[in-house]
């Protein structure tokens, strides 16, 4: 008899910097949640920048965003663990197409794919 919860399943889903790229271009949002320093440095054009400080005032951000449920939105941060933060956060908001992307815009940039300043 098979067991449903012997590997846990995060509820987000990570994706690899080719299928962001492609998720970007085909209209999804993206959030970047690195400090303003970081994005100066460059970051997605289409992503727009909210900051995770701390999970009360990440939340409430993202709440303050009203974004609908079940519009996919992909995190993104500089390796892939502040965004894997980030997701689980905008699950407990309310948003169910949540999607973090892996090893961050070190991924995206060592990909060669464009970024604005």
């Amino acid at each position: 008899m098979a067991h449903e919860f012997d590997d846990e399943v995060l509820p987000y889903t990570t994706i690899g910097t080719d299928e962001a790229k492609s998720l970007i271009d085909s209209g999804t949002r993206v959030i970047d949640v690195r400090r303003p320093e970081e994005w100066n440095r460059g970051h997605i054009a289409e992503a727009e920048l909210v900051t995770i400080d701390g999970i009360y005032s990440f939340g409430k951000a993202l709440k303050e965003l009203q974004l609908p449920a079940d519009e996919p939105v992909i995190f993104v941060c500089a390796s892939g663990q502040r965004s894997a933060s980030a997701s689980e956060i905008a699950l407990v908001t309310g948003l169910n197409k949540v999607y973090n992307l892996a090893n961050g815009m070190h991924g995206w940039m060592n990909r060669g794919y464009p970024v604005e300043y």
